[in-house]
Parts: C-alpha cells; structure tokens; sequence
C-alpha cells in the first residue's frame, strides 16, 4: 500500500512537472508569435503610411504640374490680349499697384503686350531687384527678366559658360539643378497667380522687395504659380540669352550702337557701318555678340501647392 503511494506520488510529481513545461512552451510560443504579429502590424503601418504620403507627394507634383501649365497659357493669353501686365509703379510696401501702359510705342493702349514688346525690344524688362533703381522699377514688361546670364537663379544656357545654368544638352547627372526654394527672392520681377479651386485665376504682381523667406499670399500663392519671362534664343529653343540695353536708333532715347566704345558693351559687333545685319538689328546678344532681329519669348512658371513649389516648367510662347 505505501508503495502504491509513493508510485502515486511520483506520477503525480511527473505530471504536474510535464504540464508546467508544456505551459512554459505554449507560454514561450505565444510571445513569439504576438511578436511576429507587432512586427508585421508594424511593417504594415508603415508601409501603408509611406504608399500614403508617396500617394500625397504624387498628388501634389501633379496639381503643381497643372498649375504651372495653366500660367504657361495664362501668360500666352496675357501677352496676346493685353492684359496689362507691364509698366506701373508702386510705393515699396507689400501691396499689389495698380498696372498701366509703358510709356512706349505711343500706340501702348491700343495694342496686345506682345507688339509693346516687339516695338521696344531694347529694353525688355527689369534687370535688377531694388525699391528705387529705375531698373527694378521700368521696363516693358515688369516681369521680364533680363538680369545678367551669370547671375540669374535659373537659365537654361551653355554649363561651361554660365555654371548656374541647366544645360540640357549634357547628362542629366551632370547638370546643375536650380532649386526652385526660395526661387521668388532670386526674381527681379513675376507675376503670382492664385487659382482657385473652381479654376479662377487672381493675377498679381508682388511688391518690392521680395522677402528672402517667401510669404504665403504676399511673394507666393497657397495654390497657383508664379511666372515670368526670359529672353530665349532664336537659333536654340533649348538655350536662353541676355539682352544688351540696345537702341541703335535712339529712336527712345535708349543706348546707341556707339555706347560700345569704351568697353559700355564690349561683346556687341558695334561697326553699323561695316556690318550690314545692324540696319535690321532690335536687340545685342550678350552672350555671342550678334545683332539681333528678335528673339524668343520664354516663359518659366513654378507651381505650388499648400504654399510649396512642386514643378517647374519651361515653355517657348513666342
């Protein structure tokens, strides 16, 4: 009988032993498993946030897409119709002046910005930002810019002649890409669309001077774009040019061809009398030191959206 017992005992002793392992195991298995179960939760969260926030970013790269295609045709529109966006003066502070007629031709209010410009293609637009130089303050066209090529924030040009240039002849990983932050502080003059949900489009041009952090209403549009122009080359679509203050005429009391004589404009061919492409001549390249007879209208636009340039685009209008 006592052995009976003790027998009894140790079977009992076994059994709670073994079922103590098992728990421990299926104990041990479970922890794993509810780790397993966090970490693939975990990698599911973040996955799906990234597909979201890539899903966001390709949204928004897409509406700035359309948004700056919309200004490239506004500004064709504009130009062609007159919609007076060229001379004005304003008083310094962050309000958008009224616009008004350059001073020439003297047929200003009577035809489209585009033949303004072409009857005074010397003088473009402003080459410089300033709240009181005449430069920041006249020209033709108020959003022109026709800064000095080597100094401009954004161009397309030769690389090796201007390093701040995307030259789109040479490898894309070898190109030097302009930022387009803080873009409208490297402007001399734009215009700031804001377009409206349904499609309505608010035209402004920024006072002077613009902030060097950009201001969400003032210098930039929440949703929109900004735009302006830029010289292009009539021999290259794919390059632009600078533009010499040029009035061989002095048909506007502009610069002479004689003004290049003292180095004034040194790269310009200034003999009118030996070289017969001055008697046609309305502008001097900068860049190659040929007569111009005209040249190419580029248009740049940037689109934003929530305040944040997305896309840029560059588009020959004229």
């Amino acid at each position: 009988m006592a052995e009976e017992l003790n027998m009894g005992s140790h079977f009992l002793l076994h059994e709670a032993g073994r079922n103590s392992g098992q728990r421990g195991f299926v104990l041990v298995t479970s922890l794993v498993m509810l780790g397993l179960l966090t970490l693939m939760s975990l990698a599911m969260f973040y996955s799906g946030r990234i597909a979201t926030q890539t899903s966001s970013t390709a949204q928004s790269s897409t509406e700035a897409y359309y948004y700056a295609e919309t200004a490239v045709h506004y500004i064709s529109w504009a130009l062609a119709n007159d919609a007076e966006f060229d001379n004005h003066t304003y008083t310094g502070t962050y309000v958008a002046a009224a616009f008004g007629e350059p001073l020439t031709p003297a047929a200003a209010a009577s035809v489209g910005d585009y033949n303004e410009l072409l009857g005074y293609l010397w003088t473009p637009g402003p080459t410089a930002i300033s709240d009181t130089l005449p430069a920041g303050t006249a020209g033709q066209l108020m959003y022109f810019d026709n800064s000095p090529m080597g100094g401009r924030h954004l161009c397309l040009q030769d690389a090796s002649l201007f390093n701040n240039c995307v030259d789109v002849t040479v490898d894309p990983s070898t190109r030097v890409e302009p930022s387009m932050n803080k873009i409208s502080a490297q402007l001399p003059r734009y215009i700031r669309l804001d377009i409206a949900a349904d499609g309505s489009i608010t035209p402004t041009i920024p006072s002077l001077p613009h902030h060097a952090t950009p201001v969400v209403g003032q210098d930039i549009p929440a949703n929109g774009a900004i735009i302006w122009l830029a010289a292009g080359d009539p021999n290259n679509a794919n390059h632009d040019v600078e533009i010499y203050p040029l009035d061989p005429a002095n048909a506007y009391g502009g610069t002479a061809a004689t003004a290049c004589v003292g180095g004034t404009l040194p790269n310009c061919p200034c003999d009118s009398v030996n070289d017969p492409a001055f008697a046609t001549a309305q502008a001097c390249d900068a860049n190659s030191g040929l007569w111009l007879s005209t040249y190419n209208i580029v248009a740049y636009a940037v689109g934003y959206v929530n305040g944040k340039p997305s896309h840029m685009l560059r588009a020959v209008i004229q």
